[in-house]
């Protein structure tokens, strides 16, 4: 019993020596603490990013360009060689693909690809489906992290992000493409 109490003592100084160098925020983001900055995504005009997803050893590369509109985000991806790859929408609800190359359109992979898609893109939004279940923490060097299943969402500066999939071990990189 005496040694079940001091290792719990320990067990409870260790994790919490563990956690002090981060702020966490369980689902209400701050202005400090916001995935998307006002440099990363303008709600007024075109965004164009310069994206790399890596699936399982395989890389695509191209270009994503996001719009604000009335009912969510609207945007496209488009490869390196200029072949739109997919549309989407994405509202705090769901995120839907349109228009899908023959490559991708299997039932499985458009769910995935707008599963991450989603908890991208929405991260901020008090009013999506996920957000009470998000956890983020600043870690040191202002490197913000966004967790939510097995899913992370790192913003490492203030134009590049990194999402991760670890489930299905895909990776997105997103660089905002300069105006």
């Amino acid at each position: 019993m005496r040694y079940f109490l001091v290792s719990s003592i320990i067990l409870l100084f260790t994790s919490c020596a563990a956690t002090s160098g981060l702020k966490q925020n369980v689902y209400a983001p701050s202005t400090d603490n916001r995935l998307w900055t006002d440099e990363l995504r303008n709600n007024e005009t075109l965004n164009s990013y310069q994206v790399s997803i890596q699936v399982r050893g395989n890389e695509i590369t191209g270009t994503c360009m996001l719009k604000k509109s009335e009912d969510g985000w609207r945007g496209t991806l488009v490869n390196t060689f200029g072949i739109k790859a997919f549309d989407f929408i994405v509202t705090p609800q769901k995120c839907e693909l349109l228009h899908t190359i023959a490559l991708l359109d299997k039932w499985y992979i458009r769910r995935t690809i707008a599963g991450d898609l989603h908890f991208l893109f929405e991260a901020d939004n008090p009013e999506a489906s996920f957000q009470k279940k998000t956890v983020r923490s600043v870690e040191q060097g202002g490197i913000l992290m966004v967790r939510w299943k097995k899913k992370n969402i790192t913003r490492i500066q203030d134009d590049k992000l990194i999402l991760q999939n670890q489930k299905r071990k895909i990776v997105y990189f997103l660089n905002k493409t300069p105006e």
